[in-house]
């Protein structure tokens, strides 16, 4: 079918036009080698050609040819760069609008001489020029007409026959003794962050700062050094990372704010290190003794403060180890801060939060550092008043040991109860219906879709069923009572230093009279860390059993950790008040989410029976569920 490229094209783009989205056809496609591989291409509007660059998220447009020589495409988003006095077109988006067809119109270079004309004919591609004639072999197509500059080269020296895109280099004038030089102060253009590339000339953009990494100091083998990253958004939604090192640190740590607007420009940009960066952009900023950081004064409304990219809580449970989530839930529990000891031999604080969504799922959030101390404490408060606040978490590290949880790192951010959509329609569902429904865990353990809430059984058919016998683990909720529960080897001495966001927690050994070892993390140390291994008999109407509570279970049901515990029975001796807290517990009716696995201990198989939750009864929300149930018969 007939093809019109869009007429004049070329020179309108190249003077700043960047509305246009042109009709264009690529004539050549070339790979450039370097940190990232990237496409050159010479574009076509028939009359004039240019060299373009497709940014590296178009890259798979050329490997799945989608875009090929021929293909006629239709530029979406782009910029004119000038790059050592020449113009550039870079593309950051582009459509396929015919996949190859013959060459359109005669095209032909742009600001060359017309003087030496070459003709590429389709057989034999034979060139003339000045009278000289080159061999060559090209891929067969319609003749294309093409001006070169042609500069002749050794015969020891092998070089490949291209068009000229640079002019002629000359040497600068000397200004030695010719007094002072004017330099070109004109302000630098401001550019959408999403436009930012290494082949743009002068640029400046303006943005608020989202996040402030922690000053970080580091010794490798140039010495000693410091560095501090923050990261922008601008209103167009882009985001891109800046990082200071050293000198520069000293000039923009303190006058960098999260929540201001600056506009940056004379910085330098390179590959974004995707290990420590997070962010969308392909790079990221480095700034020198050069470049400047201006305060804007005046407040930007069209900057949002925070942009979040919010995942559910069932979404967590797929996405892949050390993923960087945004997600947001109601805060349904708060545990006391505990300090932990890392492997590097320093300690820290952990608290761990429990969030609840609208996909009825649960996951753990382990605050580090200080979120320990500010944000959780002020969570803590609030849910001791019986309130559930939300939470809004940007920048959290996903971790997949033992289930899947969510931790804090650097640059995350935390917001309690935020003021924007999302966090209105999560507070009306959980007051409305969400607080009654019984959600499950991605966390600690990794639980089959569907759920386990509607799987009610009896202690009676735990063991009448057979649950547990198959290969998979089974999981329901029973409702029973505590009527006795081992006071004796109620713990373990467990490892508290830190894999990833989770503690090691595996049992560790005396080694002399002061110090513990963990197998696990090769380390030894001072204090170790107690967690639950509690042995209790819980009953309904049916009959009994006995069943497991670890760590956080075992907190649930005693109300105080493992630690305190254990300090109260040996340390302190107080027999009266480990009673009292034993007795506490006894005879209270319990919704146990369990999960019930045939285990083999030394020659015998035994179905063992963990708790993974308990929780109170609720018995408005149990009459609901017993209605419910009646409904339906």
């Amino acid at each position: 079918m007939p093809v019109n490229l869009t007429s004049h094209a070329i020179p309108a783009v190249l003077k700043g036009d960047v509305n246009l989205k042109p009709l264009l056809q690529v004539l050549e496609i070339k790979l450039i080698r370097a940190p990232q591989d990237r496409y050159k291409i010479i574009l076509s509007d028939g009359v004039s050609t240019e060299q373009a660059m497709l940014a590296t998220q178009l890259n798979d447009h050329v490997k799945s040819r989608k875009v090929q020589n021929g293909s006629v495409v239709q530029l979406i988003d782009y910029i004119c760069s000038t790059i050592q006095n020449s113009k550039v077109i870079v593309v950051l988006n582009m459509e396929t609008i015919i996949d190859y067809c013959e060459i359109i119109g005669n095209p032909k270079w742009v600001a060359q001489s017309e003087s030496a004309p070459a003709r590429i004919s389709s057989n034999n591609c034979s060139m003339q020029m000045s009278g000289e004639q080159f061999g060559g072999t090209c891929d067969p197509a319609s003749s294309v007409r093409i001006n070169y500059s042609v500069t002749k080269v050794p015969t020891n020296v092998t070089t490949g026959f291209r068009p000229t895109v640079q002019p002629s280099y000359v040497p600068p004038p000397s200004y030695k003794n010719r007094g002072p030089i004017a330099k070109n102060e004109a302000p630098a253009r401001i550019v959408p962050i999403a436009a930012l590339n290494p082949y743009q000339g002068r640029w400046a953009i303006k943005a608020r700062v989202t996040a402030k990494g922690d000053l970080r100091r580091y010794n490798n083998a140039k010495g000693d050094g410091k560095v501090f990253s923050f990261d922008l958004l601008d209103s167009d939604g882009g985001e891109i990372r800046v990082t200071c090192f050293n000198s520069v640190v000293d000039r923009f740590h303190s006058f960098v704010e999260v929540g201001k607007v600056y506009i940056i420009s004379k910085g330098s940009l390179k590959p974004a290190q995707k290990n420590f960066n997070h962010l969308n952009h392909e790079w990221e900023i480095l700034l020198d003794s050069t470049s400047t950081v201006e305060l804007f004064p005046d407040e930007d409304d069209t900057i949002p403060r925070q942009q979040f990219f919010f995942k559910t809580i069932s979404e967590i449970e797929t996405m892949e180890n050390n993923a960087i989530v945004d997600v947001i839930g109601v805060v349904i529990t708060v545990n006391p801060s505990m300090p932990i000891l890392r492997k590097n031999g320093m300690e820290t604080q952990r608290r761990i939060l429990n969030l609840k969504d609208t996909s009825n799922r649960i996951v753990e959030l382990s605050l580090w550092g200080e979120f320990c101390n500010k944000e959780g404490r002020e969570l803590q408060e609030m849910h001791d008043l019986g309130l559930f606040p939300v939470l809004a978490l940007k920048s959290g590290k996903v971790n997949d040991f033992s289930g899947k949880s969510v931790g804090t790192i650097s640059s995350t951010q935390l917001f309690i109860n935020p003021d924007f959509p999302e966090a209105h329609r999560l507070r009306d569902w959980f007051d409305g219906e969400g607080k009654h429904i019984i959600s499950q865990s991605i966390s600690r353990d990794i639980i089959p879709q569907g759920s386990w809430s509607e799987i009610r059984k009896t202690v009676s058919q735990i063991k009448e069923d057979g649950l547990g016998r198959s290969e998979r683990p089974d999981w329901v909720t029973i409702k029973a009572t505590i009527t006795f529960v081992k006071a004796d080897n109620f713990c373990y001495t467990a490892c508290p230093l830190s894999v990833g966001d989770r503690q090691c927690s595996r049992k560790v050994s005396r080694v002399g009279k002061l110090l513990w070892r963990c197998e696990r993390c090769d380390k030894e140390f001072e204090e170790c860390d107690y967690r639950y291994l509690l042995q209790a008999q819980v009953q309904d109407q049916t009959g009994l059993t006995w069943v497991t509570a670890f760590q956080e279970a075992g907190e649930e049901l005693l109300g105080c950790s493992a630690k305190e515990l254990y300090r109260l029975k040996h340390d302190e001796q107080d027999d009266a008040r480990f009673g009292e807290i034993i007795r506490n517990s006894l005879f209270k009716q319990y919704l146990f989410r369990l999960k019930i696995k045939e285990e083999i201990y030394g020659d015998e198989q035994k179905v063992k029976i963990t708790v993974i939750k308990a929780e109170l009864v609720d018995f408005s929300a149990e009459s609901a569920h017993l209605l419910n149930l009646i409904s339906k018969t």
